[in-house]
């Protein structure tokens, strides 16, 4: 008997539950996306004509071209010299303050280690007198 009415509790229930489920679903279902508004359309965006190349030296022969051309290539072959010879000089610059940078550094760890000795040299100290005034001292004027 109480089996029978297991078993038709395990049936009841999810019988009974179904319409809540469809309460859900219906609750859940997405509404159909909107119809957009038409847009008109975008008036495309000219391409613009390139301008012709002008001539670099108007009026000017083929021989007069040839030496302002020569002229420019020099000048600007003597400007690379010179900022050749500049990046240089700034390399050794380089060179050198790295160098001054390094030896510098050198003497500050020195200077450190140094600083590190006299601290522990003073510690030593002063746990000396410590010392000497707890054992030494006290003791004795306690002893009188």
């Amino acid at each position: 008997m109480k089996v029978v009415l297991l078993v038709a509790l395990i049936f009841l229930i999810p019988l009974s539950s179904i319409p809540y489920l469809e309460q859900t679903n219906a609750q859940i279902e997405p509404l159909p996306p909107s119809v957009p508004n038409p847009e008109p359309e975008p008036i495309p965006i000219p391409k613009k004509e390139p301008e012709p190349i002008q001539e670099p030296f108007p009026g000017l022969t083929d021989a007069e071209k040839l030496e302002k051309l020569t002229k420019e290539n020099e000048e600007l072959k003597s400007e690379n010299s010179k900022l050749e010879s500049q990046v240089t000089n700034l390399e050794i610059q380089k060179n050198f303050l790295q160098t001054k940078v390094d030896d510098l550094t050198k003497k500050l760890e020195d200077l450190n280690a140094v600083l590190r000795e006299q601290i522990n040299v003073i510690m030593d100290l002063v746990s000396q007198l410590k010392e000497t005034i707890f054992d030494g001292i006290i003791p004795s004027l306690v002893k009188t």
